[in-house]
C-alpha cells in the first residue's frame, strides 16, 4: 500500500464535503435571495406601490450583507488554515 494512502484521514474528508456542499448551497440561495428581492422591488417601484418597494428592498440589502459576510468568512477561514 502506498504510504500517502494511510495519511488521508477519512473524518476531515467527509467534512470538507459537506462544508462544501452547505457553504455552495448557502451562498447560492443568499445570492438567489438578492436577486428575486431586487427584481420585486424595482417591480413595486414601477407600479406605484412605493412602501412594498422599500420593504423589498431592505430584504436585498440584508440579503446582500449576509452574502457579503458569508464569502468573507468563507475567504478569513481559507487564508488562516494552515
Amino acid at each position: 500500500m502506498a504510504p500517502w494512502i494511510a495519511a488521508i484521514d477519512g473524518g476531515l474528508l467527509l467534512e470538507v464535503v459537506w462544508v462544501s456542499l452547505a457553504a455552495g448551497i448557502a451562498v447560492t440561495l443568499l445570492f438567489s435571495l438578492v436577486v428575486l428581492f431586487a427584481a420585486r422591488s424595482a417591480e413595486h417601484r414601477r407600479s406605484g406601490r412605493s412602501a412594498s418597494a422599500a420593504v423589498q428592498a431592505t430584504a436585498a440589502v440584508v440579503s446582500f450583507a449576509v452574502f457579503s459576510a458569508l464569502v468573507v468568512y468563507g475567504v478569513h477561514i481559507m487564508l488562516t488554515k494552515s
